[in-house]
């Protein structure tokens, strides 16, 4: 049984929210004696703040076609150029995302084209009719990105798999998320132990990396070593905190030149406590903090979020470890759910907590960066 197996079975509110949170939350007098909405930060100082993020785990239709809602990928890009941010890396639970990413690029840069010829004739019967000289915004296409999540529907955790999706130009390689062990353990599906996917050997808890898992960080490893401005980096997804463990490991000790990173490591199913979050950024992992697990939104009524202990985590991160190894995501594009409102939010929510706007940028910008870039 998995650490996270254990406690489920002997806590009565998830990993980490204690009864004397929940206890504070239900005051009697809530929200008037329990009111902390923290420093107030301008709409201005958010929006300047948001100019060159990179979301590196966002959602868009019509990927994700099973949920109904989700906002078209086209528009969240478009969105996302207008708002100043510098690139996207979607990701679909059941197929690759790379190729439609291509097709989006492209039509990027015609609405780029087509904006600038409209804008010099704007600027041509504005000037004219005013006797004055202005220049109409650019619009700067956001670049988009795409991966791959190894779940049955591509193969499981297949090397020729992956091979084929570093030929689309993937960003991400992301382990199991609905056919993982560890979540058809957690969701109590009756065939978890024939169908669901673990990178160890001997299941859940095993110390070794099976055979196809072996095959997949060489695959990657051979990738970044060997191609000229292209990188792929491999995110946990819902695997088990003991196989991510094992995956960090084995990269280490072999000095692979693979970036792994742990999925939203605040939402409970993929919750790490501050002890195995500081032995995975020791052992190199990178952290996301997804603003999906950490702020409520209209979609998530039947959601328990963990806001105080996401705060104080990644507070307590940054104080004894950096911010080096946290990144910032949303893992938005869910119905009611879209990304640059979701941005604003999170990045207002952060700083008016306490944390700064130089942490942010390393954060949001300069570690996803270090990631999606050679």
């Amino acid at each position: 049984m998995s650490k996270a197996m254990d406690d489920w079975a002997k806590k009565k509110f998830g990993r980490v929210i204690t009864e004397e949170e929940l206890i504070r939350r239900c005051d009697r007098a809530h929200p008037y004696r329990i009111f902390d909405p923290g420093e107030w930060i301008e709409d201005e100082k958010v929006e300047e703040v948001l100019q060159g993020v990179i979301d590196i785990h966002i959602h868009g239709a019509p990927m994700g076609g099973k949920m109904k809602g989700r906002q078209d990928m086209v528009d969240i890009c478009i969105a996302a150029s207008e708002a100043g941010m510098k690139a996207l890396v979607f990701k679909d639970h059941y197929t690759m995302t790379s190729n439609a990413a291509t097709i989006v690029n492209k039509l990027l840069k015609r609405e780029s084209e087509h904006r600038r010829k409209q804008g010099i004739i704007q600027d041509i019967i504005y000037n004219l009719s005013n006797g004055r000289s202005e220049k109409a915004k650019d619009f700067v296409p956001v670049e988009v990105y795409g991966g791959i999540v190894l779940n049955h529907t591509v193969g499981g955790i297949s090397a020729n798999t992956v091979k084929e999706a570093l030929n689309y130009g993937c960003k991400e390689v992301w382990l199991p998320s609905m056919d993982a062990m560890h979540q058809m353990q957690a969701q109590e599906c009756p065939d978890w132990k024939e169908r669901g996917i673990c990178v160890t050997k001997g299941g859940i808890g095993g110390e070794d990396l099976t055979d196809d898992m072996i095959a997949v960080l060489d695959v990657m490893a051979e990738y970044n070593d060997n191609t000229k401005g292209n990188v792929v980096s491999l995110s946990t997804c819902h695997v088990s905190n003991e196989e991510k463990v094992a995956i960090l490991k084995y990269v280490k000790k072999r000095g692979m030149n693979i970036k792994v990173l742990m999925d939203h490591v605040t939402q409970e199913m993929t919750m790490v406590t501050p002890e195995e979050a500081k032995e995975m950024i020791d052992l190199g992992g990178y952290l996301e903090f997804a603003e999906c697990s950490i702020i409520p939104w209209a979609g998530m009524q039947d959601w328990i979020v963990a806001f105080d202990y996401s705060i104080g985590l990644i507070k307590e991160l940054i104080k004894e470890k950096g911010p080096e190894h946290i990144v910032l995501i949303t893992d938005a594009g869910q119905c009611y759910h879209p990304p640059i409102p979701g941005w604003k939010i999170f990045l207002k929510t952060l700083m008016a907590h306490g944390v700064s706007e130089d942490i942010v940028n390393v954060m949001a910008k300069e570690v996803p960066a270090s990631i999606i870039y050679a």
